[in-house]
């Protein structure tokens, strides 16, 4: 089965698929929290079985499993989307106010 690098959104966390190298001084773990709710405090969260390559606003999940996305409130069951070798610049999606300014949305 052929797995297709594209967006991966769950809630306001969006993963995009970018063309980045990573540093050679890069962290890596096993569990990574995307984003924590604000208001709820559940959090999105990126596991891998061999690992997490993260920097900045970017990661990578090494091995040749995928990464499993899930989310407390309403991904309980993580989801094997990340496409392993792949790299993905980490959004936070933010809103547009009547107040005339952007602000990230509270989750």
């Amino acid at each position: 089965m052929e797995i297709k690098v594209g967006q991966i959104r769950q809630g306001d966390v969006l993963l995009v698929p970018v063309d980045v190298t990573p540093p050679s001084n890069a962290t890596v773990v096993s569990e990574l929290v995307l984003a924590r709710g604000e208001l709820t405090g559940h959090a999105h969260r990126l596991t891998a079985k061999a690992g997490i390559v993260t920097w900045r606003n970017f990661v990578v999940v090494q091995g040749d499993s995928p990464g499993f996305i899930s989310h407390e409130e309403h991904d309980q069951k993580p989801a094997p989307v990340v496409v392993p070798g792949q790299v993905y610049e980490i959004v936070i999606q933010e809103e547009f106010g009547l107040d005339g300014m952007w602000r990230k949305v509270v989750d």
